[in-house]
């Protein structure tokens, strides 16, 4: 499957409360195919910069194609965790806005070889990054104790059949190893009922991707990391997808207030219209949260 680019959720949000000086310097913490980078530098003067970064080697392959004769964008391979380092090393003072997507981008979803689908065959691998990550879903699944796949089941994924899954993946690896994405999404769906036209496995499958790529660190050291580096009256915007990132992203920003660092805009978050939703489901459950550094 080639890379392509994807609708970016509430993009013209992004631009509306994030981009407030068109000449500035701008971070796409998660740029994946480019969707809100468009957007960002469509809004920037000729003088900005919007400095995109991504851990998917495929998505930096693609957004080189697609923006080589962009002078306002710099493309990095890294990890939204390590901004201050990039901020750092590009010899900036400081940043006007940063933006990170946590959701996972519609080529990771949809390319079975990458193992995050339980809906298309591929190797159990989820990761967002070889490089980066040194463990893969296979290993988690096959290797780790009946207590250890609980505890990932339960904490990332909020399953509640977290021991039922965890009892049925022992006792089918005695056999043989759990090597594909349709394997493990078949054990787990002769346990967990269909609901709300959600598919059974989807719990699991979102939990595996998070322990695996080391998600809720990364999401605070990238939040932590971009506030350092936001200049005053600077902006932080996170998109979550499901509960768990949501409540995270609210419990850090609420730190950074007590901490007197700046203030939470908007208190509830931002949804989509839904006009947009109607466009784009995957903008269904989409929370934009915004801090504004003092």
């Amino acid at each position: 499957m080639v890379y392509t680019e994807h609708v970016p959720v509430l993009a013209n949000e992004v631009v509306e409360y994030l981009i407030k000086r068109p000449s500035g310097v701008y971070i796409d913490g998660t740029a994946g195919s480019g969707g809100h980078s468009r957007y960002i530098l469509h809004k920037l003067a000729p003088d900005g910069l919007l400095i995109m970064l991504d851990v998917d080697e495929d998505a930096i392959a693609f957004l080189k194609q697609q923006f080589s004769h962009e002078p306002r964008a710099e493309i990095i391979h890294a990890s939204y965790a390590e901004i201050p380092h990039i901020v750092n090393d590009m010899k900036l003072s400081s940043v006007d806005g940063v933006l990170l997507d946590l959701g996972v981008s519609t080529h990771q979803v949809y390319e079975g070889s990458r193992g995050f689908s339980f809906m298309r065959e591929g190797p159990l691998d989820m990761r967002f990054s070889k490089d980066i990550s040194p463990i893969s879903a296979y290993d988690v699944v096959n290797s780790y104790d009946r207590d250890k796949l609980v505890n990932i089941f339960t904490a990332y994924g909020e399953e509640p059949y977290a021991d039922e899954i965890a009892d049925a993946i022992i006792h089918y690896r005695k056999a043989k190893p759990i090597e594909t994405t349709l394997e493990l999404a078949d054990i787990v769906a002769d346990i967990v009922p269909y609901k709300d036209k959600k598919h059974p496995a989807t719990r699991v499958f979102q939990a595996l991707r998070i322990y695996v790529n080391n998600e809720f660190d990364n999401i605070e050291k990238g939040i932590r990391g971009a506030i350092s580096v936001l200049n005053s009256g600077g902006r932080l915007g996170v998109i979550t997808y499901h509960s768990l990132e949501d409540k995270l992203v609210k419990r850090i920003f609420s730190e950074l207030k007590h901490q007197g660092l700046g203030r939470v805009v908007k208190k509830n978050g931002i949804r989509p219209k839904w006009s947009e939703i109607q466009n784009n489901r995957k903008a269904r459950s989409a929370i934009m949260r915004i801090f504004e550094k003092r």
